[in-house]
């Protein structure tokens, strides 16, 4: 079987890198570039249930939603835009380990929506995960670069993992984990290539791999790595495996920062009085 090399690693690399994002088959090319690595690794990290972990929708309306169902995993047909970890039409379960981590990936995108003076929305959802779950880990090989949390407490895992080769296998994995570390750490806003390059490689290695992988975890790049995000597959999300804690919406105010800049002021925040466990409903 043929093994994976620094000369195919190089070889992905320059063809990711040399995807046009507004070419048609942008994230087909992307797929098969990952293809010429043969045996694309893929680090996992097992977690323990009763984790909490929080899911921002952004609105522009003045509303409060009153199912579970609105705030939780969206359908495939409204997801219309590449992600850290998804196509279009391809719905993960988005969400941070802290209320403003779950919606700081989304500040840069409310400047799209919001001229100064106007309101912007977020409800929030609490969520419970209920079992056990798999996630898909990136971090650096290069213990300098391991400044976040983190990358300090996953980087070991690579180190292990890299420890039981060497030679151009070695090597080889040392070349693409520096690489995807570097995609996974950049801001994708105003860069439609980067999100072409991280979503393939997710969908890639969860989809070649033979066991099921509930989610992909990784750190906030809005927040220097400081908060971290998972990204859970459709399926995982059931009532068997999540369950809805509570609600909040919080306030936002748009307004003009220095060099003309686009900034949000927190000025309000509510939260629900309870959650019915059996239909779902929020009640305010």
């Amino acid at each position: 079987m043929t093994t994976m090399t620094p000369d195919n690693v190089q070889k992905a690399i320059d063809k990711l890198e040399a995807i046009d994002p507004k070419d048609e088959f942008a994230y087909e090319k992307a797929f098969m570039a990952y293809k010429i690595i043969k045996q694309l690794p893929v680090l996992i990290y097992n977690f323990n249930s009763d984790i909490e972990v929080f899911r921002a929708r952004t609105h522009l309306e003045d509303i409060f939603y009153s199912t579970k169902s609105e705030i939780a995993l969206a359908p495939h047909s409204a997801i219309r835009n590449f992600a850290r970890c998804n196509r279009p039409f391809q719905s993960k379960f988005y969400c941070g380990e802290n209320r403003p981590t779950s919606y700081i990936e989304l500040v840069n995108y409310w400047t799209e929506e919001r001229n100064e003076g106007e309101k912007l929305y977020v409800t929030i959802g609490r969520w419970k995960i209920k079992r056990n779950f798999s996630a898909l880990i990136i971090t650096s090989p290069d213990p300098e670069k391991r400044i976040s949390k983190y990358d300090r407490e996953h980087g070991p895992v690579l180190d292990d993992f890299l420890n039981k080769y060497d030679g151009d296998f070695r090597e080889a994995n040392v070349m693409l984990y520096r690489y995807l570390f570097e995609r996974f750490r950049k801001l994708a806003y105003e860069d439609p290539l980067t999100y072409l390059i991280t979503s393939a490689y997710c969908n890639s290695a969860l989809f070649e791999i033979p066991f099921e992988v509930d989610a992909v975890y990784y750190p906030s790049v809005p927040f220097n790595g400081q908060g971290v995000n998972f990204a859970f597959n459709n399926r995982f999300i059931t009532e068997d495996n999540i369950t809805l804690l509570g609600a909040m919406r919080d306030e936002f105010l748009a307004y003009t920062i220095e060099g003309n800049k686009k900034g949000f002021r927190q000025i309000g925040e509510i939260v629900a009085n309870s959650i019915d466990s059996k239909n779902g409903t929020i009640k305010w």
